[in-house]
């Protein structure tokens, strides 16, 4: 029996460059939550984001967001748990980053990781200067890491598709940090490689939020759409993929009809069976 469902945003329950959730999948949502399963929504974006991207009512229970550094709970916006890099990590990780000649954002400590640091010296992506566009005023351009204060959410390097290798390189000198690699949902092109504290993904933070509830992963069906969704979905007893997704995911996953076409409505009423 399928307790919980946990689902990506972007590119999911959201379909690529659209503000709002289809009638058809609000629908869906509404029934599963009749049904008395549990809405999980598992997204990258942060607080900031989701107030003012999301309508007012939308049917989810939970929302683990910026990837798994918090935990909130959607209909009252209470956060109930929050996973951050001490300033001594954040340090730590700029001064790995400042060797490569690349540009990278350092957000601020939850809630306000709307707010951001960021590195200006080499040519800057396309992708990079639309965020940085993104967030008037709240970014803070540094030429030194002495410039950083106190300790961070999360760290975000925006490559393009030919540097996949340096996205390794990143990995493995950061490999006692959580590297997570998603597709952007800026160009729906670029890398982005995040750094978060040790252990903090989608996976986990979900793990922490089920065991309060007192469901296991294999009660639970799962739907995403890119890299930075695995970490749930193999925890997951029944995951799915939506059919637009990177095809190393949908050759590893059952595939549900792609996002503009309400895959997420399909994958609930089959997981539930309605």
């Amino acid at each position: 029996m399928i307790k919980a469902i946990i689902i990506d945003l972007d590119g999911t329950t959201l379909p690529r460059n659209w503000h709002q959730i289809s009638e058809g999948n609000r629908v869906a949502l509404e029934e599963a939550g009749q049904q008395g399963v549990v809405r999980i929504l598992a997204t990258g974006r942060s607080v900031f984001s989701l107030n003012n991207t999301l309508p007012e009512g939308l049917p989810v229970d939970y929302m683990v967001f910026s990837s798994g550094a918090g935990i909130m709970h959607w209909d009252d916006k209470e956060i109930l748990l929050t996973r951050e890099l001490s300033a001594e990590e954040t340090l730590d990780i700029a001064t790995h980053l400042w060797k490569y000649d690349i540009n990278f954002t350092i957000q601020q400590r939850i809630p306000d990781n709307h707010h951001f640091y960021y590195r200006n010296i080499s040519s800057l992506h396309e992708d990079f200067r639309r965020r940085i566009e993104n967030y008037p005023g709240l970014g803070i351009p540094i030429s030194s890491i002495d410039e950083i204060q106190g300790g961070a959410t999360q760290f975000l390097v925006i490559l393009d598709a030919q540097q996949l290798q340096l996205h390794g390189d990143i990995q493995q000198k950061l490999s006692t940090y959580s590297v997570i690699r998603s597709t952007s949902p800026i160009d729906n092109q670029a890398i982005w490689t995040e750094v978060f504290a040790p252990d903090v993904n989608k996976g986990t933070s979900c793990q922490l939020l089920l065991d309060q509830l007192g469901i296991h992963y294999d009660e639970c069906a799962g739907l995403g759409n890119d890299y930075n969704d695995l970490d749930f979905l193999k925890r997951c007893g029944h995951p799915f993929i939506v059919s637009n997704a990177p095809k190393p995911l949908r050759d590893q996953f059952d595939n549900m009809p792609a996002d503009e076409d309400n895959g997420l409505a399909v994958f609930i009423r089959h997981a539930l069976n309605l």
